[in-house]
């Protein structure tokens, strides 16, 4: 299942380390989420970075407070 995103999403495959995937884990339970959608999200936030600014306003507090 792709999503919303639907007919514009491509698929990725990417290796993380054990305990990339046990944190991505807890925080997926953490927060209520899939891990699928917090990858999306740490992609967004390396594109908003380099682009200098957000690309949508996702309210998850903790998630996205600024260092």
């Amino acid at each position: 299942m792709m999503g919303k995103d639907g007919k514009d999403a491509h698929r990725v495959t990417a290796t993380l380390t054990k305990q990339q995937h046990a944190e991505m884990t807890r925080l997926a339970r953490k927060y209520g989420m899939t891990t699928a959608w917090l990858v999306r999200r740490a992609c967004e936030r390396l594109i908003e970075q380099e682009n200098g600014g957000p690309l949508l306003p996702l309210g998850l507090g903790n998630l996205n407070a600024e260092r």
